[in-house]
Parts: C-alpha cells; structure tokens; sequence
C-alpha cells in the first residue's frame, strides 16, 4: 500500500506543484512551443481568413475581430468550423509528435435594421492540451523507489463575443463588441511504481478556472480606387483564475490594435494586408514567475481569387503568408511562428450555403534554445445562409 510520505492533493505543497503546471510549464515538458503558458493564441480567423495568413481577418464578417466587418450583412449566417493540428517537436535531433482536435469559432450573424446587423459567435482564444511522461524514483522507508509520472493537461480559454456593426454609408462601417473569457485548465498527475505488487498508483489532480472581460470597437472606411482601410482596437478588462472558489491570481485581458489595407479593384480579386498588435504582458501577472510573457507584433499578408466555375459559381482559391510572435515562453525565451497558407471557397448550393477549406504550415523556434516546431494545420468549415 502507499506510504502516507506521499502527499495528498490537499496538501499545500501539492496545491502550488498544480497550479504552476495549470497555468504555465516548460516546452520541454509540455512537447511543444506553441502551447506554452496559457496556451496557443488559435486567432479566432475563420477559414477563409485562416487561407489567406490571417490578412482578411479585419473585413471578414465571420471572424470575430472586427465588430464593423458585420455592418450591413443583408442575410443570416451561421458558420462552424473544426481544425485539427498535426504537430512535431524536434530537440537535438529527437522528435516527437502529436495531433489536436479543436473546434476554434461558432458564430450566428443576423440582420437588424438600416444596416446594422448582429453577431453572436464562440471562439478558441488560447489552446491549452498537453501530455507528458517522466521517469523517476521517490524515497519510501529509506528505499530508493522507481517511479513513472503522466501529467495531463487539458485547457483552454474561448472567447465569447456579441457584437453588432452599422454600415452609415456605401463608404463607411462602425462596430462594437463585447467579450467575455471563459475557461479553464484541468491538471492532473499519476504516478505508478515499477513494483506494482508493492505500492499502488497515485493519481492527484487540480482544476483552475479564468473568467474575463473586454470591449472592442471598430471602423471601416472606402478610399477609392478598390482601396478600404479598416482598424479595430479591444481593450481588456480584468481577468482572474480560480482555484476552487478562491482567486489566486489577477491580470488584465490583452489589449489589441489591428489595421489592414484591402484592395478589390480587380474584378474577382480581393488582396490585403495586416498588422496587429496584442499586449500579452497584460496577462503576466495571471501566470507563474518562469513564465516569459512577450507582447506580438504580427503580421500578415493574403489574397483571394476567382477561379474556375463550380455549379455556376467560381470557386474561391486562397494564398496567404503571416509572421506572429508567441505570446508566452520560459525563463526569457520568446516563441515565433511563420506560416504559408493555402484555402478554397466551394459553393455548395448557390448563395444559400458554400464549404471552406484551407490549409497552413506552420514552423515556430524558440530563442535561446535547440527546439524546432512543425506543424499542418487543416481547416474545414460550413456557412448556411437561410433565406430571410
């Protein structure tokens, strides 16, 4: 039987272990770059936007980004999205793989009156799933006990937003949105000794839950000659994460800041480009101490042309590029990505309903240290538009 050395999880000890792997750890241990800290900022971009390296997310009305991009949507909308990950880690030559499932954006938009339309969407704001294997030994009675450690992670914070945007003119388009961040990370760790006959596994595990608001507002202006800029800026509120029923740590939802330039001068093309900037320093006090929280400049670039008929429709291919910046490292390393996009727009039945696809390569580093990240990203989604 287990010797009553090994702690329980009500232990204070064993309540700090937990909540510092619940709200951040090591690349090393969680198998990857992109899921440090809080986790992997997925970006909320629908599909279409995802194709094109994330440059449309400031006009598409079905990424939830900016409120003005819904102004004067004339038909109901409802999407969804899945976008599994396919994942390699590569550390001095070793690498290890992995493949998520996530389900990153939901969302009903539906037309009000004089150009002002509504949405209501759900996304995937930081991803947060990992595992990991460690051998060991623990001292029992004075002997010297191998032991093996599963840690399971498995979190995330989602994005919930209602927003509506007014189109004012033909030139002209405001928006505004609220959002509240809802989640949270279950921790949980067994540990089961070589002699099985002898001792027995232990299995402790933690739950931390976050809750958080923020408030974003946008506008969209045509300059002329196929020219529109847009821009949009989210302001967060507090956010704090729960252990039980009792607040263990306070920050700030991060601040945002996006522009993009769009040009649709050419009939059947629709070209842009993007910047954003996303204060994650704002969440740094929410985190552990090892935690390196780094404020992103990312940019993006992407187009969207006609291609050949489909049901007497064309279908939509898509190219894009983005460098981001990682929100969250370990011990003063920051995390970047690259990816190289691809997507396809097919209409399914005419205006009333069309099928997504896209497609990313993603490759991240992490400064100071020997690991390398790959990983494909494949994006499918689903727009119906019922006739009003």
């Amino acid at each position: 039987m287990i010797r009553s050395r090994l702690r329980s999880l009500a232990s204070p000890t064993s309540l700090a272990w937990f909540a510092a792997v619940a709200m951040a750890s090591t690349a090393s241990a969680q198998g990857s770059i992109g899921t440090q800290g809080f986790g992997y900022p997925v970006g909320g971009g629908s599909v279409r936007t995802n194709g094109t390296g994330g440059a449309f997310a400031e006009f598409d009305a079905l990424t939830p980004t900016n409120p003005a991009a819904l102004g004067g949507i004339a038909r109901t909308v409802i999407t969804a999205q899945a976008e599994p990950e396919l994942r390699k880690l590569t550390v001095n030559g070793v690498s290890e793989k992995s493949t998520l499932q996530r389900v990153p954006l939901i969302m009903l938009i539906f037309p009000a009156r004089r150009g002002v339309a509504v949405g209501l969407s759900a996304t995937s704001f930081l991803d947060r799933t990992f595992s990991t294997t460690t051998t060991g030994s623990a001292l029992i009675d004075g002997n010297t006990v191998p032991t093996t450690d599963q840690t399971d992670v498995r979190g995330a914070i989602n994005d919930l937003r209602a927003g509506a945007g007014w189109q004012v003119s033909p030139r002209f388009r405001v928006g505004i949105a609220g959002h509240l961040y809802t989640g949270e990370n279950r921790a949980t760790r067994e540990r089961t000794f070589a002699d099985t006959l002898a001792f027995g596994s232990v299995l402790d595990s933690s739950r931390v839950t976050y809750f958080g608001t923020a408030l974003s507002v946008g506008g969209e202006a045509t300059l002329g000659k196929g020219f529109t800029a847009m821009a949009s800026y989210r302001r967060g509120n507090e956010i704090n994460a729960r252990i039980r029923d009792t607040i263990v740590s306070k920050a700030s939802a991060p601040t945002r800041t996006g522009v993009a330039l769009r040009y649709d001068g050419i009939v059947g093309s629709v070209f842009a480009l993007g910047m954003e900037q996303i204060s994650w320093s704002d969440m740094a006090s929410l985190g552990s101490a090892t935690t390196t929280t780094t404020d992103a400049m990312n940019w993006h670039a992407g187009a969207e042309v006609a291609g050949p008929k489909f049901r007497g429709l064309p279908l939509l291919v898509r190219a894009g590029y983005a460098r981001n910046e990682l929100p969250f490292g370990t011990l003063g390393q920051v995390a970047k990505e690259n990816r190289l996009t691809a997507g396809l727009g097919v209409p399914v039945a005419g205006e009333d309903a069309s099928l997504d696809l896209s497609v990313q390569r993603a490759n991240r580093t992490m400064s100071g240290s020997g690991f390398k990240e790959s990983a494909w990203l494949l994006g499918i989604g689903i727009q119906i538009r019922p006739r009003n």
